[in-house]
């Protein structure tokens, strides 16, 4: 058998390559989008937090109006009432707000595992191209 000259052997070392520079890149990727999702975590647990503030604001309105007398007090009722009327609207911004949030994640989700499924083709692909260069190292 005759050994295989450097020129031979050059196409399959830069696509081998270009390979490892692909991989490389699909981690730094991996990486930003678990920096992103960590961040994304926080932004959620604060809304929640607001959510569940305003919540606790409901109920304390709630039962300032069930301790107002009915018959006196009509200007502090209606104050409540307005009171409670304004806090309600207010979680239910918060709470389209975030169901909208969520669905642009939702979106965003999607064309990310889109991404994830073309990456893992790349995988694939990196793999047929090794087990090749591999069988000719061997085969030679």
């Amino acid at each position: 058998m005759q050994s295989p000259t450097k020129i031979e052997y050059a196409p399959h070392m830069l696509t081998y390559k270009e390979n490892l520079k692909q991989l490389t890149e699909s981690i730094k990727d991996l990486e930003s989008q678990l920096g992103e999702n960590l961040q994304q975590a926080l932004t959620k647990s604060s809304s929640l937090v607001r959510l569940n503030k305003g919540i606790r604001e409901l109920e304390l309105l709630s039962q300032a109006m069930a301790d107002v007398n009915p018959d006196k007090n009509t200007k502090a009722r209606e104050e409540l009432v307005a009171s409670f009327r304004r806090k309600l609207f207010e979680n239910q911004c918060l709470l389209l707000d975030e169901i909208q949030k969520s669905m642009l994640k939702a979106a965003e989700a999607m064309i990310n595992a889109g991404s994830g499924i073309t990456m893992l083709a790349s995988f694939i692909q990196m793999n047929r191209v090794l087990e090749n260069f591999d069988n000719r190292v061997k085969g030679i």
